[in-house]
């Protein structure tokens, strides 16, 4: 729980960010928290995205769970929202309009059955295509033009004479080709059957699952040869050092790539992944209180602060995210964020990811990993398919 150190109220905070600007951005808004909170210090917990989940879940069990950490809201937090293990946050959401300042995708993944449980942080979108513009260019290919995933797909023969690689793809863990096949899936099947997939409707659409595989399978064939060993940081480097022509990755990459020496529009792009344009799968990072916090004006407090437009602007400008709420200025935001902005505000659709645990359960998302981790080693189409139709359904 929250103590006193020192005469200072000390709060617990456990979180991923870890490095690069997603660090920095934390740096800097836990540290002017601090400075304009003298009475309050922060204990500050990292730990890698993957091992943070299983930490939280065992202090929970052991009755010490932190009092605030950050963790991906909808489906994936609702098992531990229904253990009882997290505060309700209604009275802050509502006492401060949150509900009407958030986009309407952060607020349905933020609230469990009325109740607010989390307040979003950032956003960004899974469902895109980074290229390289001068290797398109010289390849006579343009993205914006590209249909569906298949034609991607040909495409790569023509970028492979420019690019070392015309496409990455990264496996080391198994999040890469997860987040990449559902947005194959979706691209083949579309809205409708993204969204009744992920609500346990999977069989009437085993066609476009499979077909997400099929098209998967054509991207590894024309990828690095042992994308096993490739992680999310080796695909960002390979891209930005121009060996690969193009990656799908969530729009955190735009962070990497604001500090690198390309610059945006001229040496690098980004666009919807073909075929999802107009429905864009989403994902955010929230933070998330402990139960035992619940009355604790301190802990509120910091939440409160975490979740205000002033702070969500400042977080998302340093990592190059895109702030999850419509009422921040965009004005320092890097310009595709700013886009990405602009399209969530507008008509443009937020499907929760299944990968990042918005749309399916902590168990499912593990079978859907392994999944897609046998789908590398076999290249058996049929087989994966009937995991995930298993999985989802």
């Amino acid at each position: 729980m929250s103590t006193a150190v020192g005469g200072q109220r000390e709060i617990e905070i456990h979180h991923h960010f870890v490095w690069g600007s997603e660090q920095e951005a934390m740096d800097a808004v836990l540290g002017e928290y601090t400075d304009r909170t003298p009475n309050v210090s922060i204990a500050e917990e990292q730990t890698v995205i993957n091992a943070l989940r299983l930490m939280i879940k065992s202090r929970i069990l052991r009755e010490d769970s932190p009092d605030v950490w950050d963790e991906w809201p909808g489906a994936n937090l609702r098992p531990t929202v229904e253990a009882g293990a997290t505060a309700d946050i209604t009275d802050l959401w509502e006492r401060t309009d949150m509900d009407r300042a958030y986009f309407d995708g952060m607020v349905d993944v933020a609230r469990f059955d009325g109740e607010f449980h989390a307040v979003p942080l950032d956003m960004h979108r899974i469902s895109n295509l980074y290229y390289n513009v001068e290797l398109f260019e010289a390849a006579g290919v343009d993205p914006a033009r590209l249909s569906g995933p298949d034609e991607l797909a040909e495409s790569l023969p023509a970028l492979a004479e420019h690019a070392d690689q015309p496409i990455a793809v990264f496996g080391r863990n198994p999040f890469g080709l997860l987040q990449l096949w559902e947005t194959l899936f979706l691209s083949h099947g579309g809205q409708t059957a993204y969204e009744e997939a992920a609500g346990g409707r999977a069989s009437p659409h085993r066609a476009a699952i499979r077909a997400g595989f099929d098209t998967l399978g054509k991207y590894l064939a024309a990828g690095p040869d042992n994308p096993e060993f490739m992680d999310s940081s080796d695909l960002e480097f390979a891209f930005s050092d121009g060996e690969a022509a193009c990656i799908n990755n969530g729009s955190w990459s735009t962070g990497h790539m604001a500090g690198t020496d390309m610059e945006f529009g001229r040496d690098w792009d980004c666009v919807p992944f073909p075929g999802t344009d107009g429905t864009h799968i989403v994902n955010t990072n929230a933070i998330v209180s402990a139960a035992h916090t619940a009355g604790d004006d301190a802990v509120m407090d910091f939440v409160e602060y975490m979740g205000s437009a002033e702070v969500i602007e400042r977080f998302n400008t340093i990592s190059g995210s895109v702030p999850p709420r419509s009422d921040v200025s965009v004005a320092d935001l890097h310009p595709m964020s700013r886009e990405l902005h602009e399209q969530f505000g507008g008509r443009a659709t937020q499907l929760p990811s299944m990968c990042h645990g918005l749309a399916v359960q902590p168990e499912q998302v593990v079978q859907l990993k392994d999944a897609v981790a046998t789908f590398l080693q076999d290249r058996d189409a049929d087989a994966a398919a009937d995991t995930v139709v298993a999985a989802l359904s």
